[in-house]
């Protein structure tokens, strides 16, 4: 995938902490905690729970995994903006809290840019779904689909989900006109789908393998620079002629401004080390997930990208928080 890793656009983390710190008394006992922006079950749990063991073995350190959903993930970036910059408090951010969250509710007071960025851990390719039985059967027949079908409508995991704003894009993309139907979660949409309540879901891979792969749903494309390793014969939209639409949710690892960079580094070496794992590395590909070890400097400048094409989104739909 085409992931930005030009340094240059990297934002510069301020060292508020001094080396002596960060080389002497760090790790010193004392818990690391890294926050989770949903519940249990999630992309970002599932990673830090594979990761982080690993990374406690290494530092001779414990890791508390510590779910704080809330705010559409906005309430854990919060919670790290107000932390101490000292290494004992980390979020494993996804798409939502650093770029979707901060675009669409501006109200919650805390600018992602601003974090020290750690390291880029995996990422979770977006696809098209429909159900068996419709008659599109590549994006081509969708879009005809769509164009004559004039409540053609699609299904999300609610109002500024990334299932919400990766259909957004697509309209913005095409020109085309879609209905937005949003449910909680997941989950629900894709049982609305199932019913023939809606259309189609633009949704994460991993949620829906198990039904693609049953045959009740059939997926169109991948909202992705290059194919995924779990479908591979499955073709990109850009592949099918629908440039511009590249969506995909990811996880990666940061710490409140102002961490020493001595302490970043150190974080980052132990995040490759545990991502290139060959068991955690194979756990990782087996959910659907794609390794994308990154260093501080391309995870910062992937998380400013990412905030400017969400907030361009969002804006041009007029996605407004619940």
């Amino acid at each position: 995938m085409n992931i930005t890793r030009r340094a240059a656009f990297a934002v510069p983390v301020v060292a508020l902490a001094s080396k002596a710190f960060a080389q002497t008394e760090w790790p010193k006992g004392q818990p690391i905690k890294v926050l989770i922006p949903f519940a249990p079950g999630g992309v970002p749990d599932i990673i830090s729970r594979i990761v982080t063991p690993r990374m406690a073995e290494a530092l001779s350190q414990s890791f508390v995994v510590d779910n704080k959903p809330g705010a559409g993930g906005g309430l854990a970036g919060q919670l790290l903006a107000q932390a101490t910059p000292d290494g004992y408090t980390l979020l494993m951010g996804t798409v939502s809290t650093m770029s979707i969250v901060p675009a669409v509710n501006p109200s919650l007071k805390y600018d992602p840019t601003s974090f020290a960025a750690i390291g880029l851990a995996a990422v979770v390719p977006m696809v098209v779904v429909v159900r068996a039985e419709s008659p599109a059967q590549d994006m081509a027949g969708l879009v005809e689909l769509i164009k004559s079908k004039p409540d053609f409508n699609y299904g999300s995991s609610g109002n500024g989900s990334i299932l919400h704003l990766t259909a957004e894009l697509f309209k913005l993309r095409t020109g085309l006109k879609m209905q937005h139907i949003p449910y909680r979660g997941s989950a629900p949409a894709l049982q609305a789908l199932l019913a023939g309540e809606i259309d189609v879901v633009f949704d994460a891979l991993p949620p829906t393998m198990g039904q693609i792969k049953a045959g009740k749903l059939h997926a169109l494309g991948l909202a992705m620079a290059k194919r995924s390793p779990a479908l591979p014969d499955l073709k990109t939209l850009a592949e099918q002629g629908i440039t511009g639409v590249e969506a995909y949710t990811w996880a990666g690892l940061y710490a409140p401004a102002g961490t020493a960079p001595a302490i970043v580094n150190r974080l980052n070496a132990e995040l490759l080390k545990s991502l290139k794992d060959p068991e955690n590395a194979r756990k990782i590909s087996e959910l659907g997930y794609e390794l994308a070890p990154s260093t501080p400097a391309e995870l910062a400048a992937h998380t400013a990208a990412e905030l400017k094409k969400w907030t361009e989104v969002a804006k041009a739909a007029d996605v407004k928080p619940d």
